[in-house]
Order: C-alpha cells, then sequence, then structure tokens
C-alpha cells in the first residue's frame, strides 16, 4: 500500500504437490453452484480465480472492480469441524463475486465468519487437515489482513507492506476485532487481562504454527520488498520465487515462499500449486498468473478477465493429463528437482526471455498461454538431457510415491 501509485497483490498458493489448480475467469455464464447453506453470491462481477480442481472456494482471486483477496491456513486452538461447514475458501470465492469494495468484502468475510462454521474437507487427498482461514483483502484505495479463529476474528488495515502466512499474526495492534474475542480467551484463561490481549497469543495453536515454518516465510517475503520505492510486477516475481538462499528440497520446515514438498511430514502440503500477482489502481485491476506450480520455474502470463482468452475447460483433479499446463509443467518441475540447478539452467534464460515479453503492455493473453504451454515440453527435453545426481533416498522415494498416485509418467 503505497502512499501514491497503485496498489500491488501478490499471492503463493502452497497445497498438496497432486492437487491440481487452474486460472479461470467466472462471468456468472456457467458458474457452479455454491455449497449448499452457503448464501449464493450475487452476481455483481467478472471474477479472476485460482482454486484447486476439485473446489467451488478459491485460494486467490481478483475481481473487475478491482478487488483481490488471498486465503491462508491458520491453525488455533479451537477444533474445525472435518466433515461439516464452510472453507475459507468458500468466503473468499462469495466475496469477490458480490463485492465493488475492499471494505464491502472485509464486512462480508466478516458476516460469513460469525455466522458459519469453518470446516470440511480442505485438503485433495489429505481430508484429516482443517484450519482456520486468514486473508488480504485489498483495493486500489484501502487494505486489510483478516485473521480468524473458529467465529472470532481480526482485522488490521494495511499500511506499506504487510505479509501473512500460516500463522495469526494480529496482537493488539487491530483495527477492529469480534466483540466477544477477549471475554471469552479470559474464561479460557488466555489471557490475564484486558491491557495483555493479544489475538494472536490467545487463540493461536502453540504447537503447529512453529511447525509450518511461517514466521520464517513471512520475514523471507516482507526482507525481499524493503527498500521497493516504486514496485513492477518483477519486484514481486523475485518476492514469490525467492528460496530464501535453501535448496528447494531441503530442510525438515518449509522456510520460504517459493515451496517444493518434500518427505518430511511437515512438507506434505507444502507446495505452491498456482501464484498470482494484481496491479490494483483506479483504472482497473492488471493480473498475471502462472497457472502452474513452482513459479520458480514457471512464468507469469496475462490474465484478462475474459473467459475466452484462457485455457478453454478446467483441469481434471483425477490425475495427470499432458496436454493441460499444469500438469506438463507439474512433469518439468520434478524433472528438475532431481538436479536443481544442472537443469533449471538449460532453459532459465529463454524462460526470462519469455517473461519479459509476458509482461509487455498490450500482450496478446491469449497466444501466451499457448506458447507457455508449447515451451514446457522443449524445455523439458532440455532438462531431460542431463544426468541428474542421485539425491537423497527419502525424496526420490517420495516423489515417486506422488508420480505414481497422479499416474504421471516417469
Amino acid at each position: 500500500m503505497p502512499e501514491h501509485g497503485p496498489v500491488w497483490f501478490a499471492k503463493n498458493s502452497n497445497r498438496e504437490p497432486n492437487e491440481a489448480q487452474f486460472i479461470e475467469c467466472d462471468d456468472g455464464s456457467a458458474a457452479q453452484p455454491a455449497p449448499l447453506g452457503l448464501p449464493a453470491p450475487a452476481p455483481n462481477s467478472r471474477v479472476l480465480l485460482s482454486r484447486p480442481g476439485w473446489m467451488w472456494g478459491a485460494e486467490i482471486g481478483v475481481n473487475e472492480h478491482g478487488v483481490a483477496i488471498g486465503n491462508e491456513a491458520v491453525f488455533t486452538r479451537f477444533p474445525v469441524p472435518k466433515r461439516t461447514g464452510f472453507t475459507s475458501m468458500d468466503f473468499l470465492r462469495s466475496a469477490l463475486a458480490s463485492c465493488r469494495t475492499a471494505n464491502d468484502a472485509l464486512d462480508q468475510l466478516i458476516d460469513f465468519t460469525e455466522r458459519f462454521t469453518q470446516g470440511g474437507p480442505m485438503q485433495h487427498r489429505s481430508r484429516a487437515f482443517p484450519y482456520h482461514g486468514s486473508f488480504i483483502v485489498a483495493d486500489a484505495r484501502t487494505g486489510w489482513i483478516l485473521e480468524t479463529a473458529a467465529n472470532l476474528w481480526a482485522a488490521k488495515r494495511v499500511r506499506g507492506v504487510a505479509t501473512i502466512s500460516n500463522e495469526l499474526t494480529i496482537g493488539d495492534d487491530f483495527d477492529r476485532v469480534h466483540t466477544g474475542a477477549y471475554e471469552l480467551a479470559r474464561k479460557r484463561g488466555w489471557v490475564k487481562s484486558a491491557s495483555a490481549f493479544s489475538f494472536a497469543a490467545a487463540f493461536s495453536h502453540p504447537v503447529i504454527s512453529t511447525f509450518t515454518g511461517a514466521k520464517a516465510r513471512r520475514t523471507c517475503t516482507a526482507r525481499s520488498l524493503q527498500g521497493v520505492g516504486d514496485p513492477d510486477a518483477r519486484d514481486f516475481i523475485r518476492t514469490l520465487t525467492d528460496h530464501a538462499g535453501l535448496e528447494p528440497t531441503t530442510g525438515w520446515r518449509g522456510r520460504s515462499p517459493c515451496a517444493h514438498a518434500s518427505w518430511f511430514p511437515t512438507r506434505h502440503t507444502q507446495q505452491t500449486t498456482s501464484s498470482l500477482i494484481a496491479r490494483l489502481d483506479a483504472d482497473g485491476p492488471t493480473v498475471w498468473a502462472t497457472g502452474t506450480s513452482s513459479p520458480c520455474l514457471s512464468v507469469f502470463k496475462p490474465a484478462p478477465f475474459d473467459p475466452g482468452q484462457l485455457p478453454l475447460r478446467p483441469i481434471a483433479d483425477t490425475g495427470f493429463d499432458g496436454t493441460e499446463l499444469w500438469w506438463a509443467h507439474e512433469r518439468l518441475h520434478r524433472a528438475c528437482l532431481q538436479d536443481y540447478h544442472a537443469r533449471r539452467v538449460t532453459f532459465a534464460e529463454d524462460r526470462e526471455r519469455f517473461q519479459d515479453e509476458c509482461l509487455k503492455s498490450g500482450t496478446d493473453a491469449t497466444s501466451m498461454w499457448a506458447t507457455h504451454r508449447e515451451l514446457v515440453d522443449e524445455w523439458l527435453g532440455r532438462a531431460l538431457a542431463v544426468k541428474p545426481s542421485r539425491g537423497s533416498l527419502p525424496t526420490r522415494a517420495y516423489w515417486a510415491k506422488q508420480s505414481r498416485a497422479s499416474a504421471m509418467p516417469a
């Protein structure tokens, strides 16, 4: 949120490695019905969504009025029903379809948080992995962080740079808060006095947030944007592709925004499966998206509010389909993980040149998405021509299992 100029919004969606996610423009003509029991959104705008192929809700989205919302899982002291309820991704999609300003979207997200239970299936295969939601909400004038714990919530206005990950971050610096939050925390013994009340300290799960590596990732994204006075899309590409100086497959927890799943139990669901950047200004939003996993090996392409300029059909969530960009790129990604630096360098310069083309004003989106699909096959051939190092046995076994589960060719 700069003092002058457009607002910028960027997000990586980190989920299971076999959970295909795609970019779609919902113009209301063929929208899926909202989950039963959730009020149907008022179709006030076209919405660009990045969502897992199996769910109605979305991880990231922007509507034609310039409202952008990103969702993150957070882990709290409250239980989350595994079979019933609505996901924070459902809340996100409904708010984008109905609201014309960030303030309106914030109000709707708060209303849904208070009225409905967060719960139900939230992962593709690891269904027993429930969580609550936090959000960044922005338009060309206003930005908010909203964090929830069951039906409780706190909201903080964004000033300058704000970044969230898989933990509650709002302490006593909220601008708005649920009227019953302090009293409930006091009754449970999670806070001693009103003067010591911190939303994050009172309601965060004492263990899980640490295992997610959330604090390290938030530090990384904030650091990458320090000193950026007049940002452009490349600054946010650099942020979302940052590995924090670490090797992609090493470490027992995810510590960088560009995430690659691993055999460690703390990283099974930590893979960047989609990325999106939006420039929000008074003339309307401009959006770029990968439509793939691993932004460090992918390309941010223009994503217009026109279904006809995006890939024609949703990705099937049942397994590998080499005709589709998401799966074709994922095959390239897994090949590169066998020897990341040696294989990535074989197409790095071409990828950078193509990225520059995609960021040019007036670029034809249809052509860019089609070209990227063609280039992925060429880049895969180059990568496979490099004999990989053996790598660790647990890493090789993990990715072999993932590829078998998705029926991906060796």
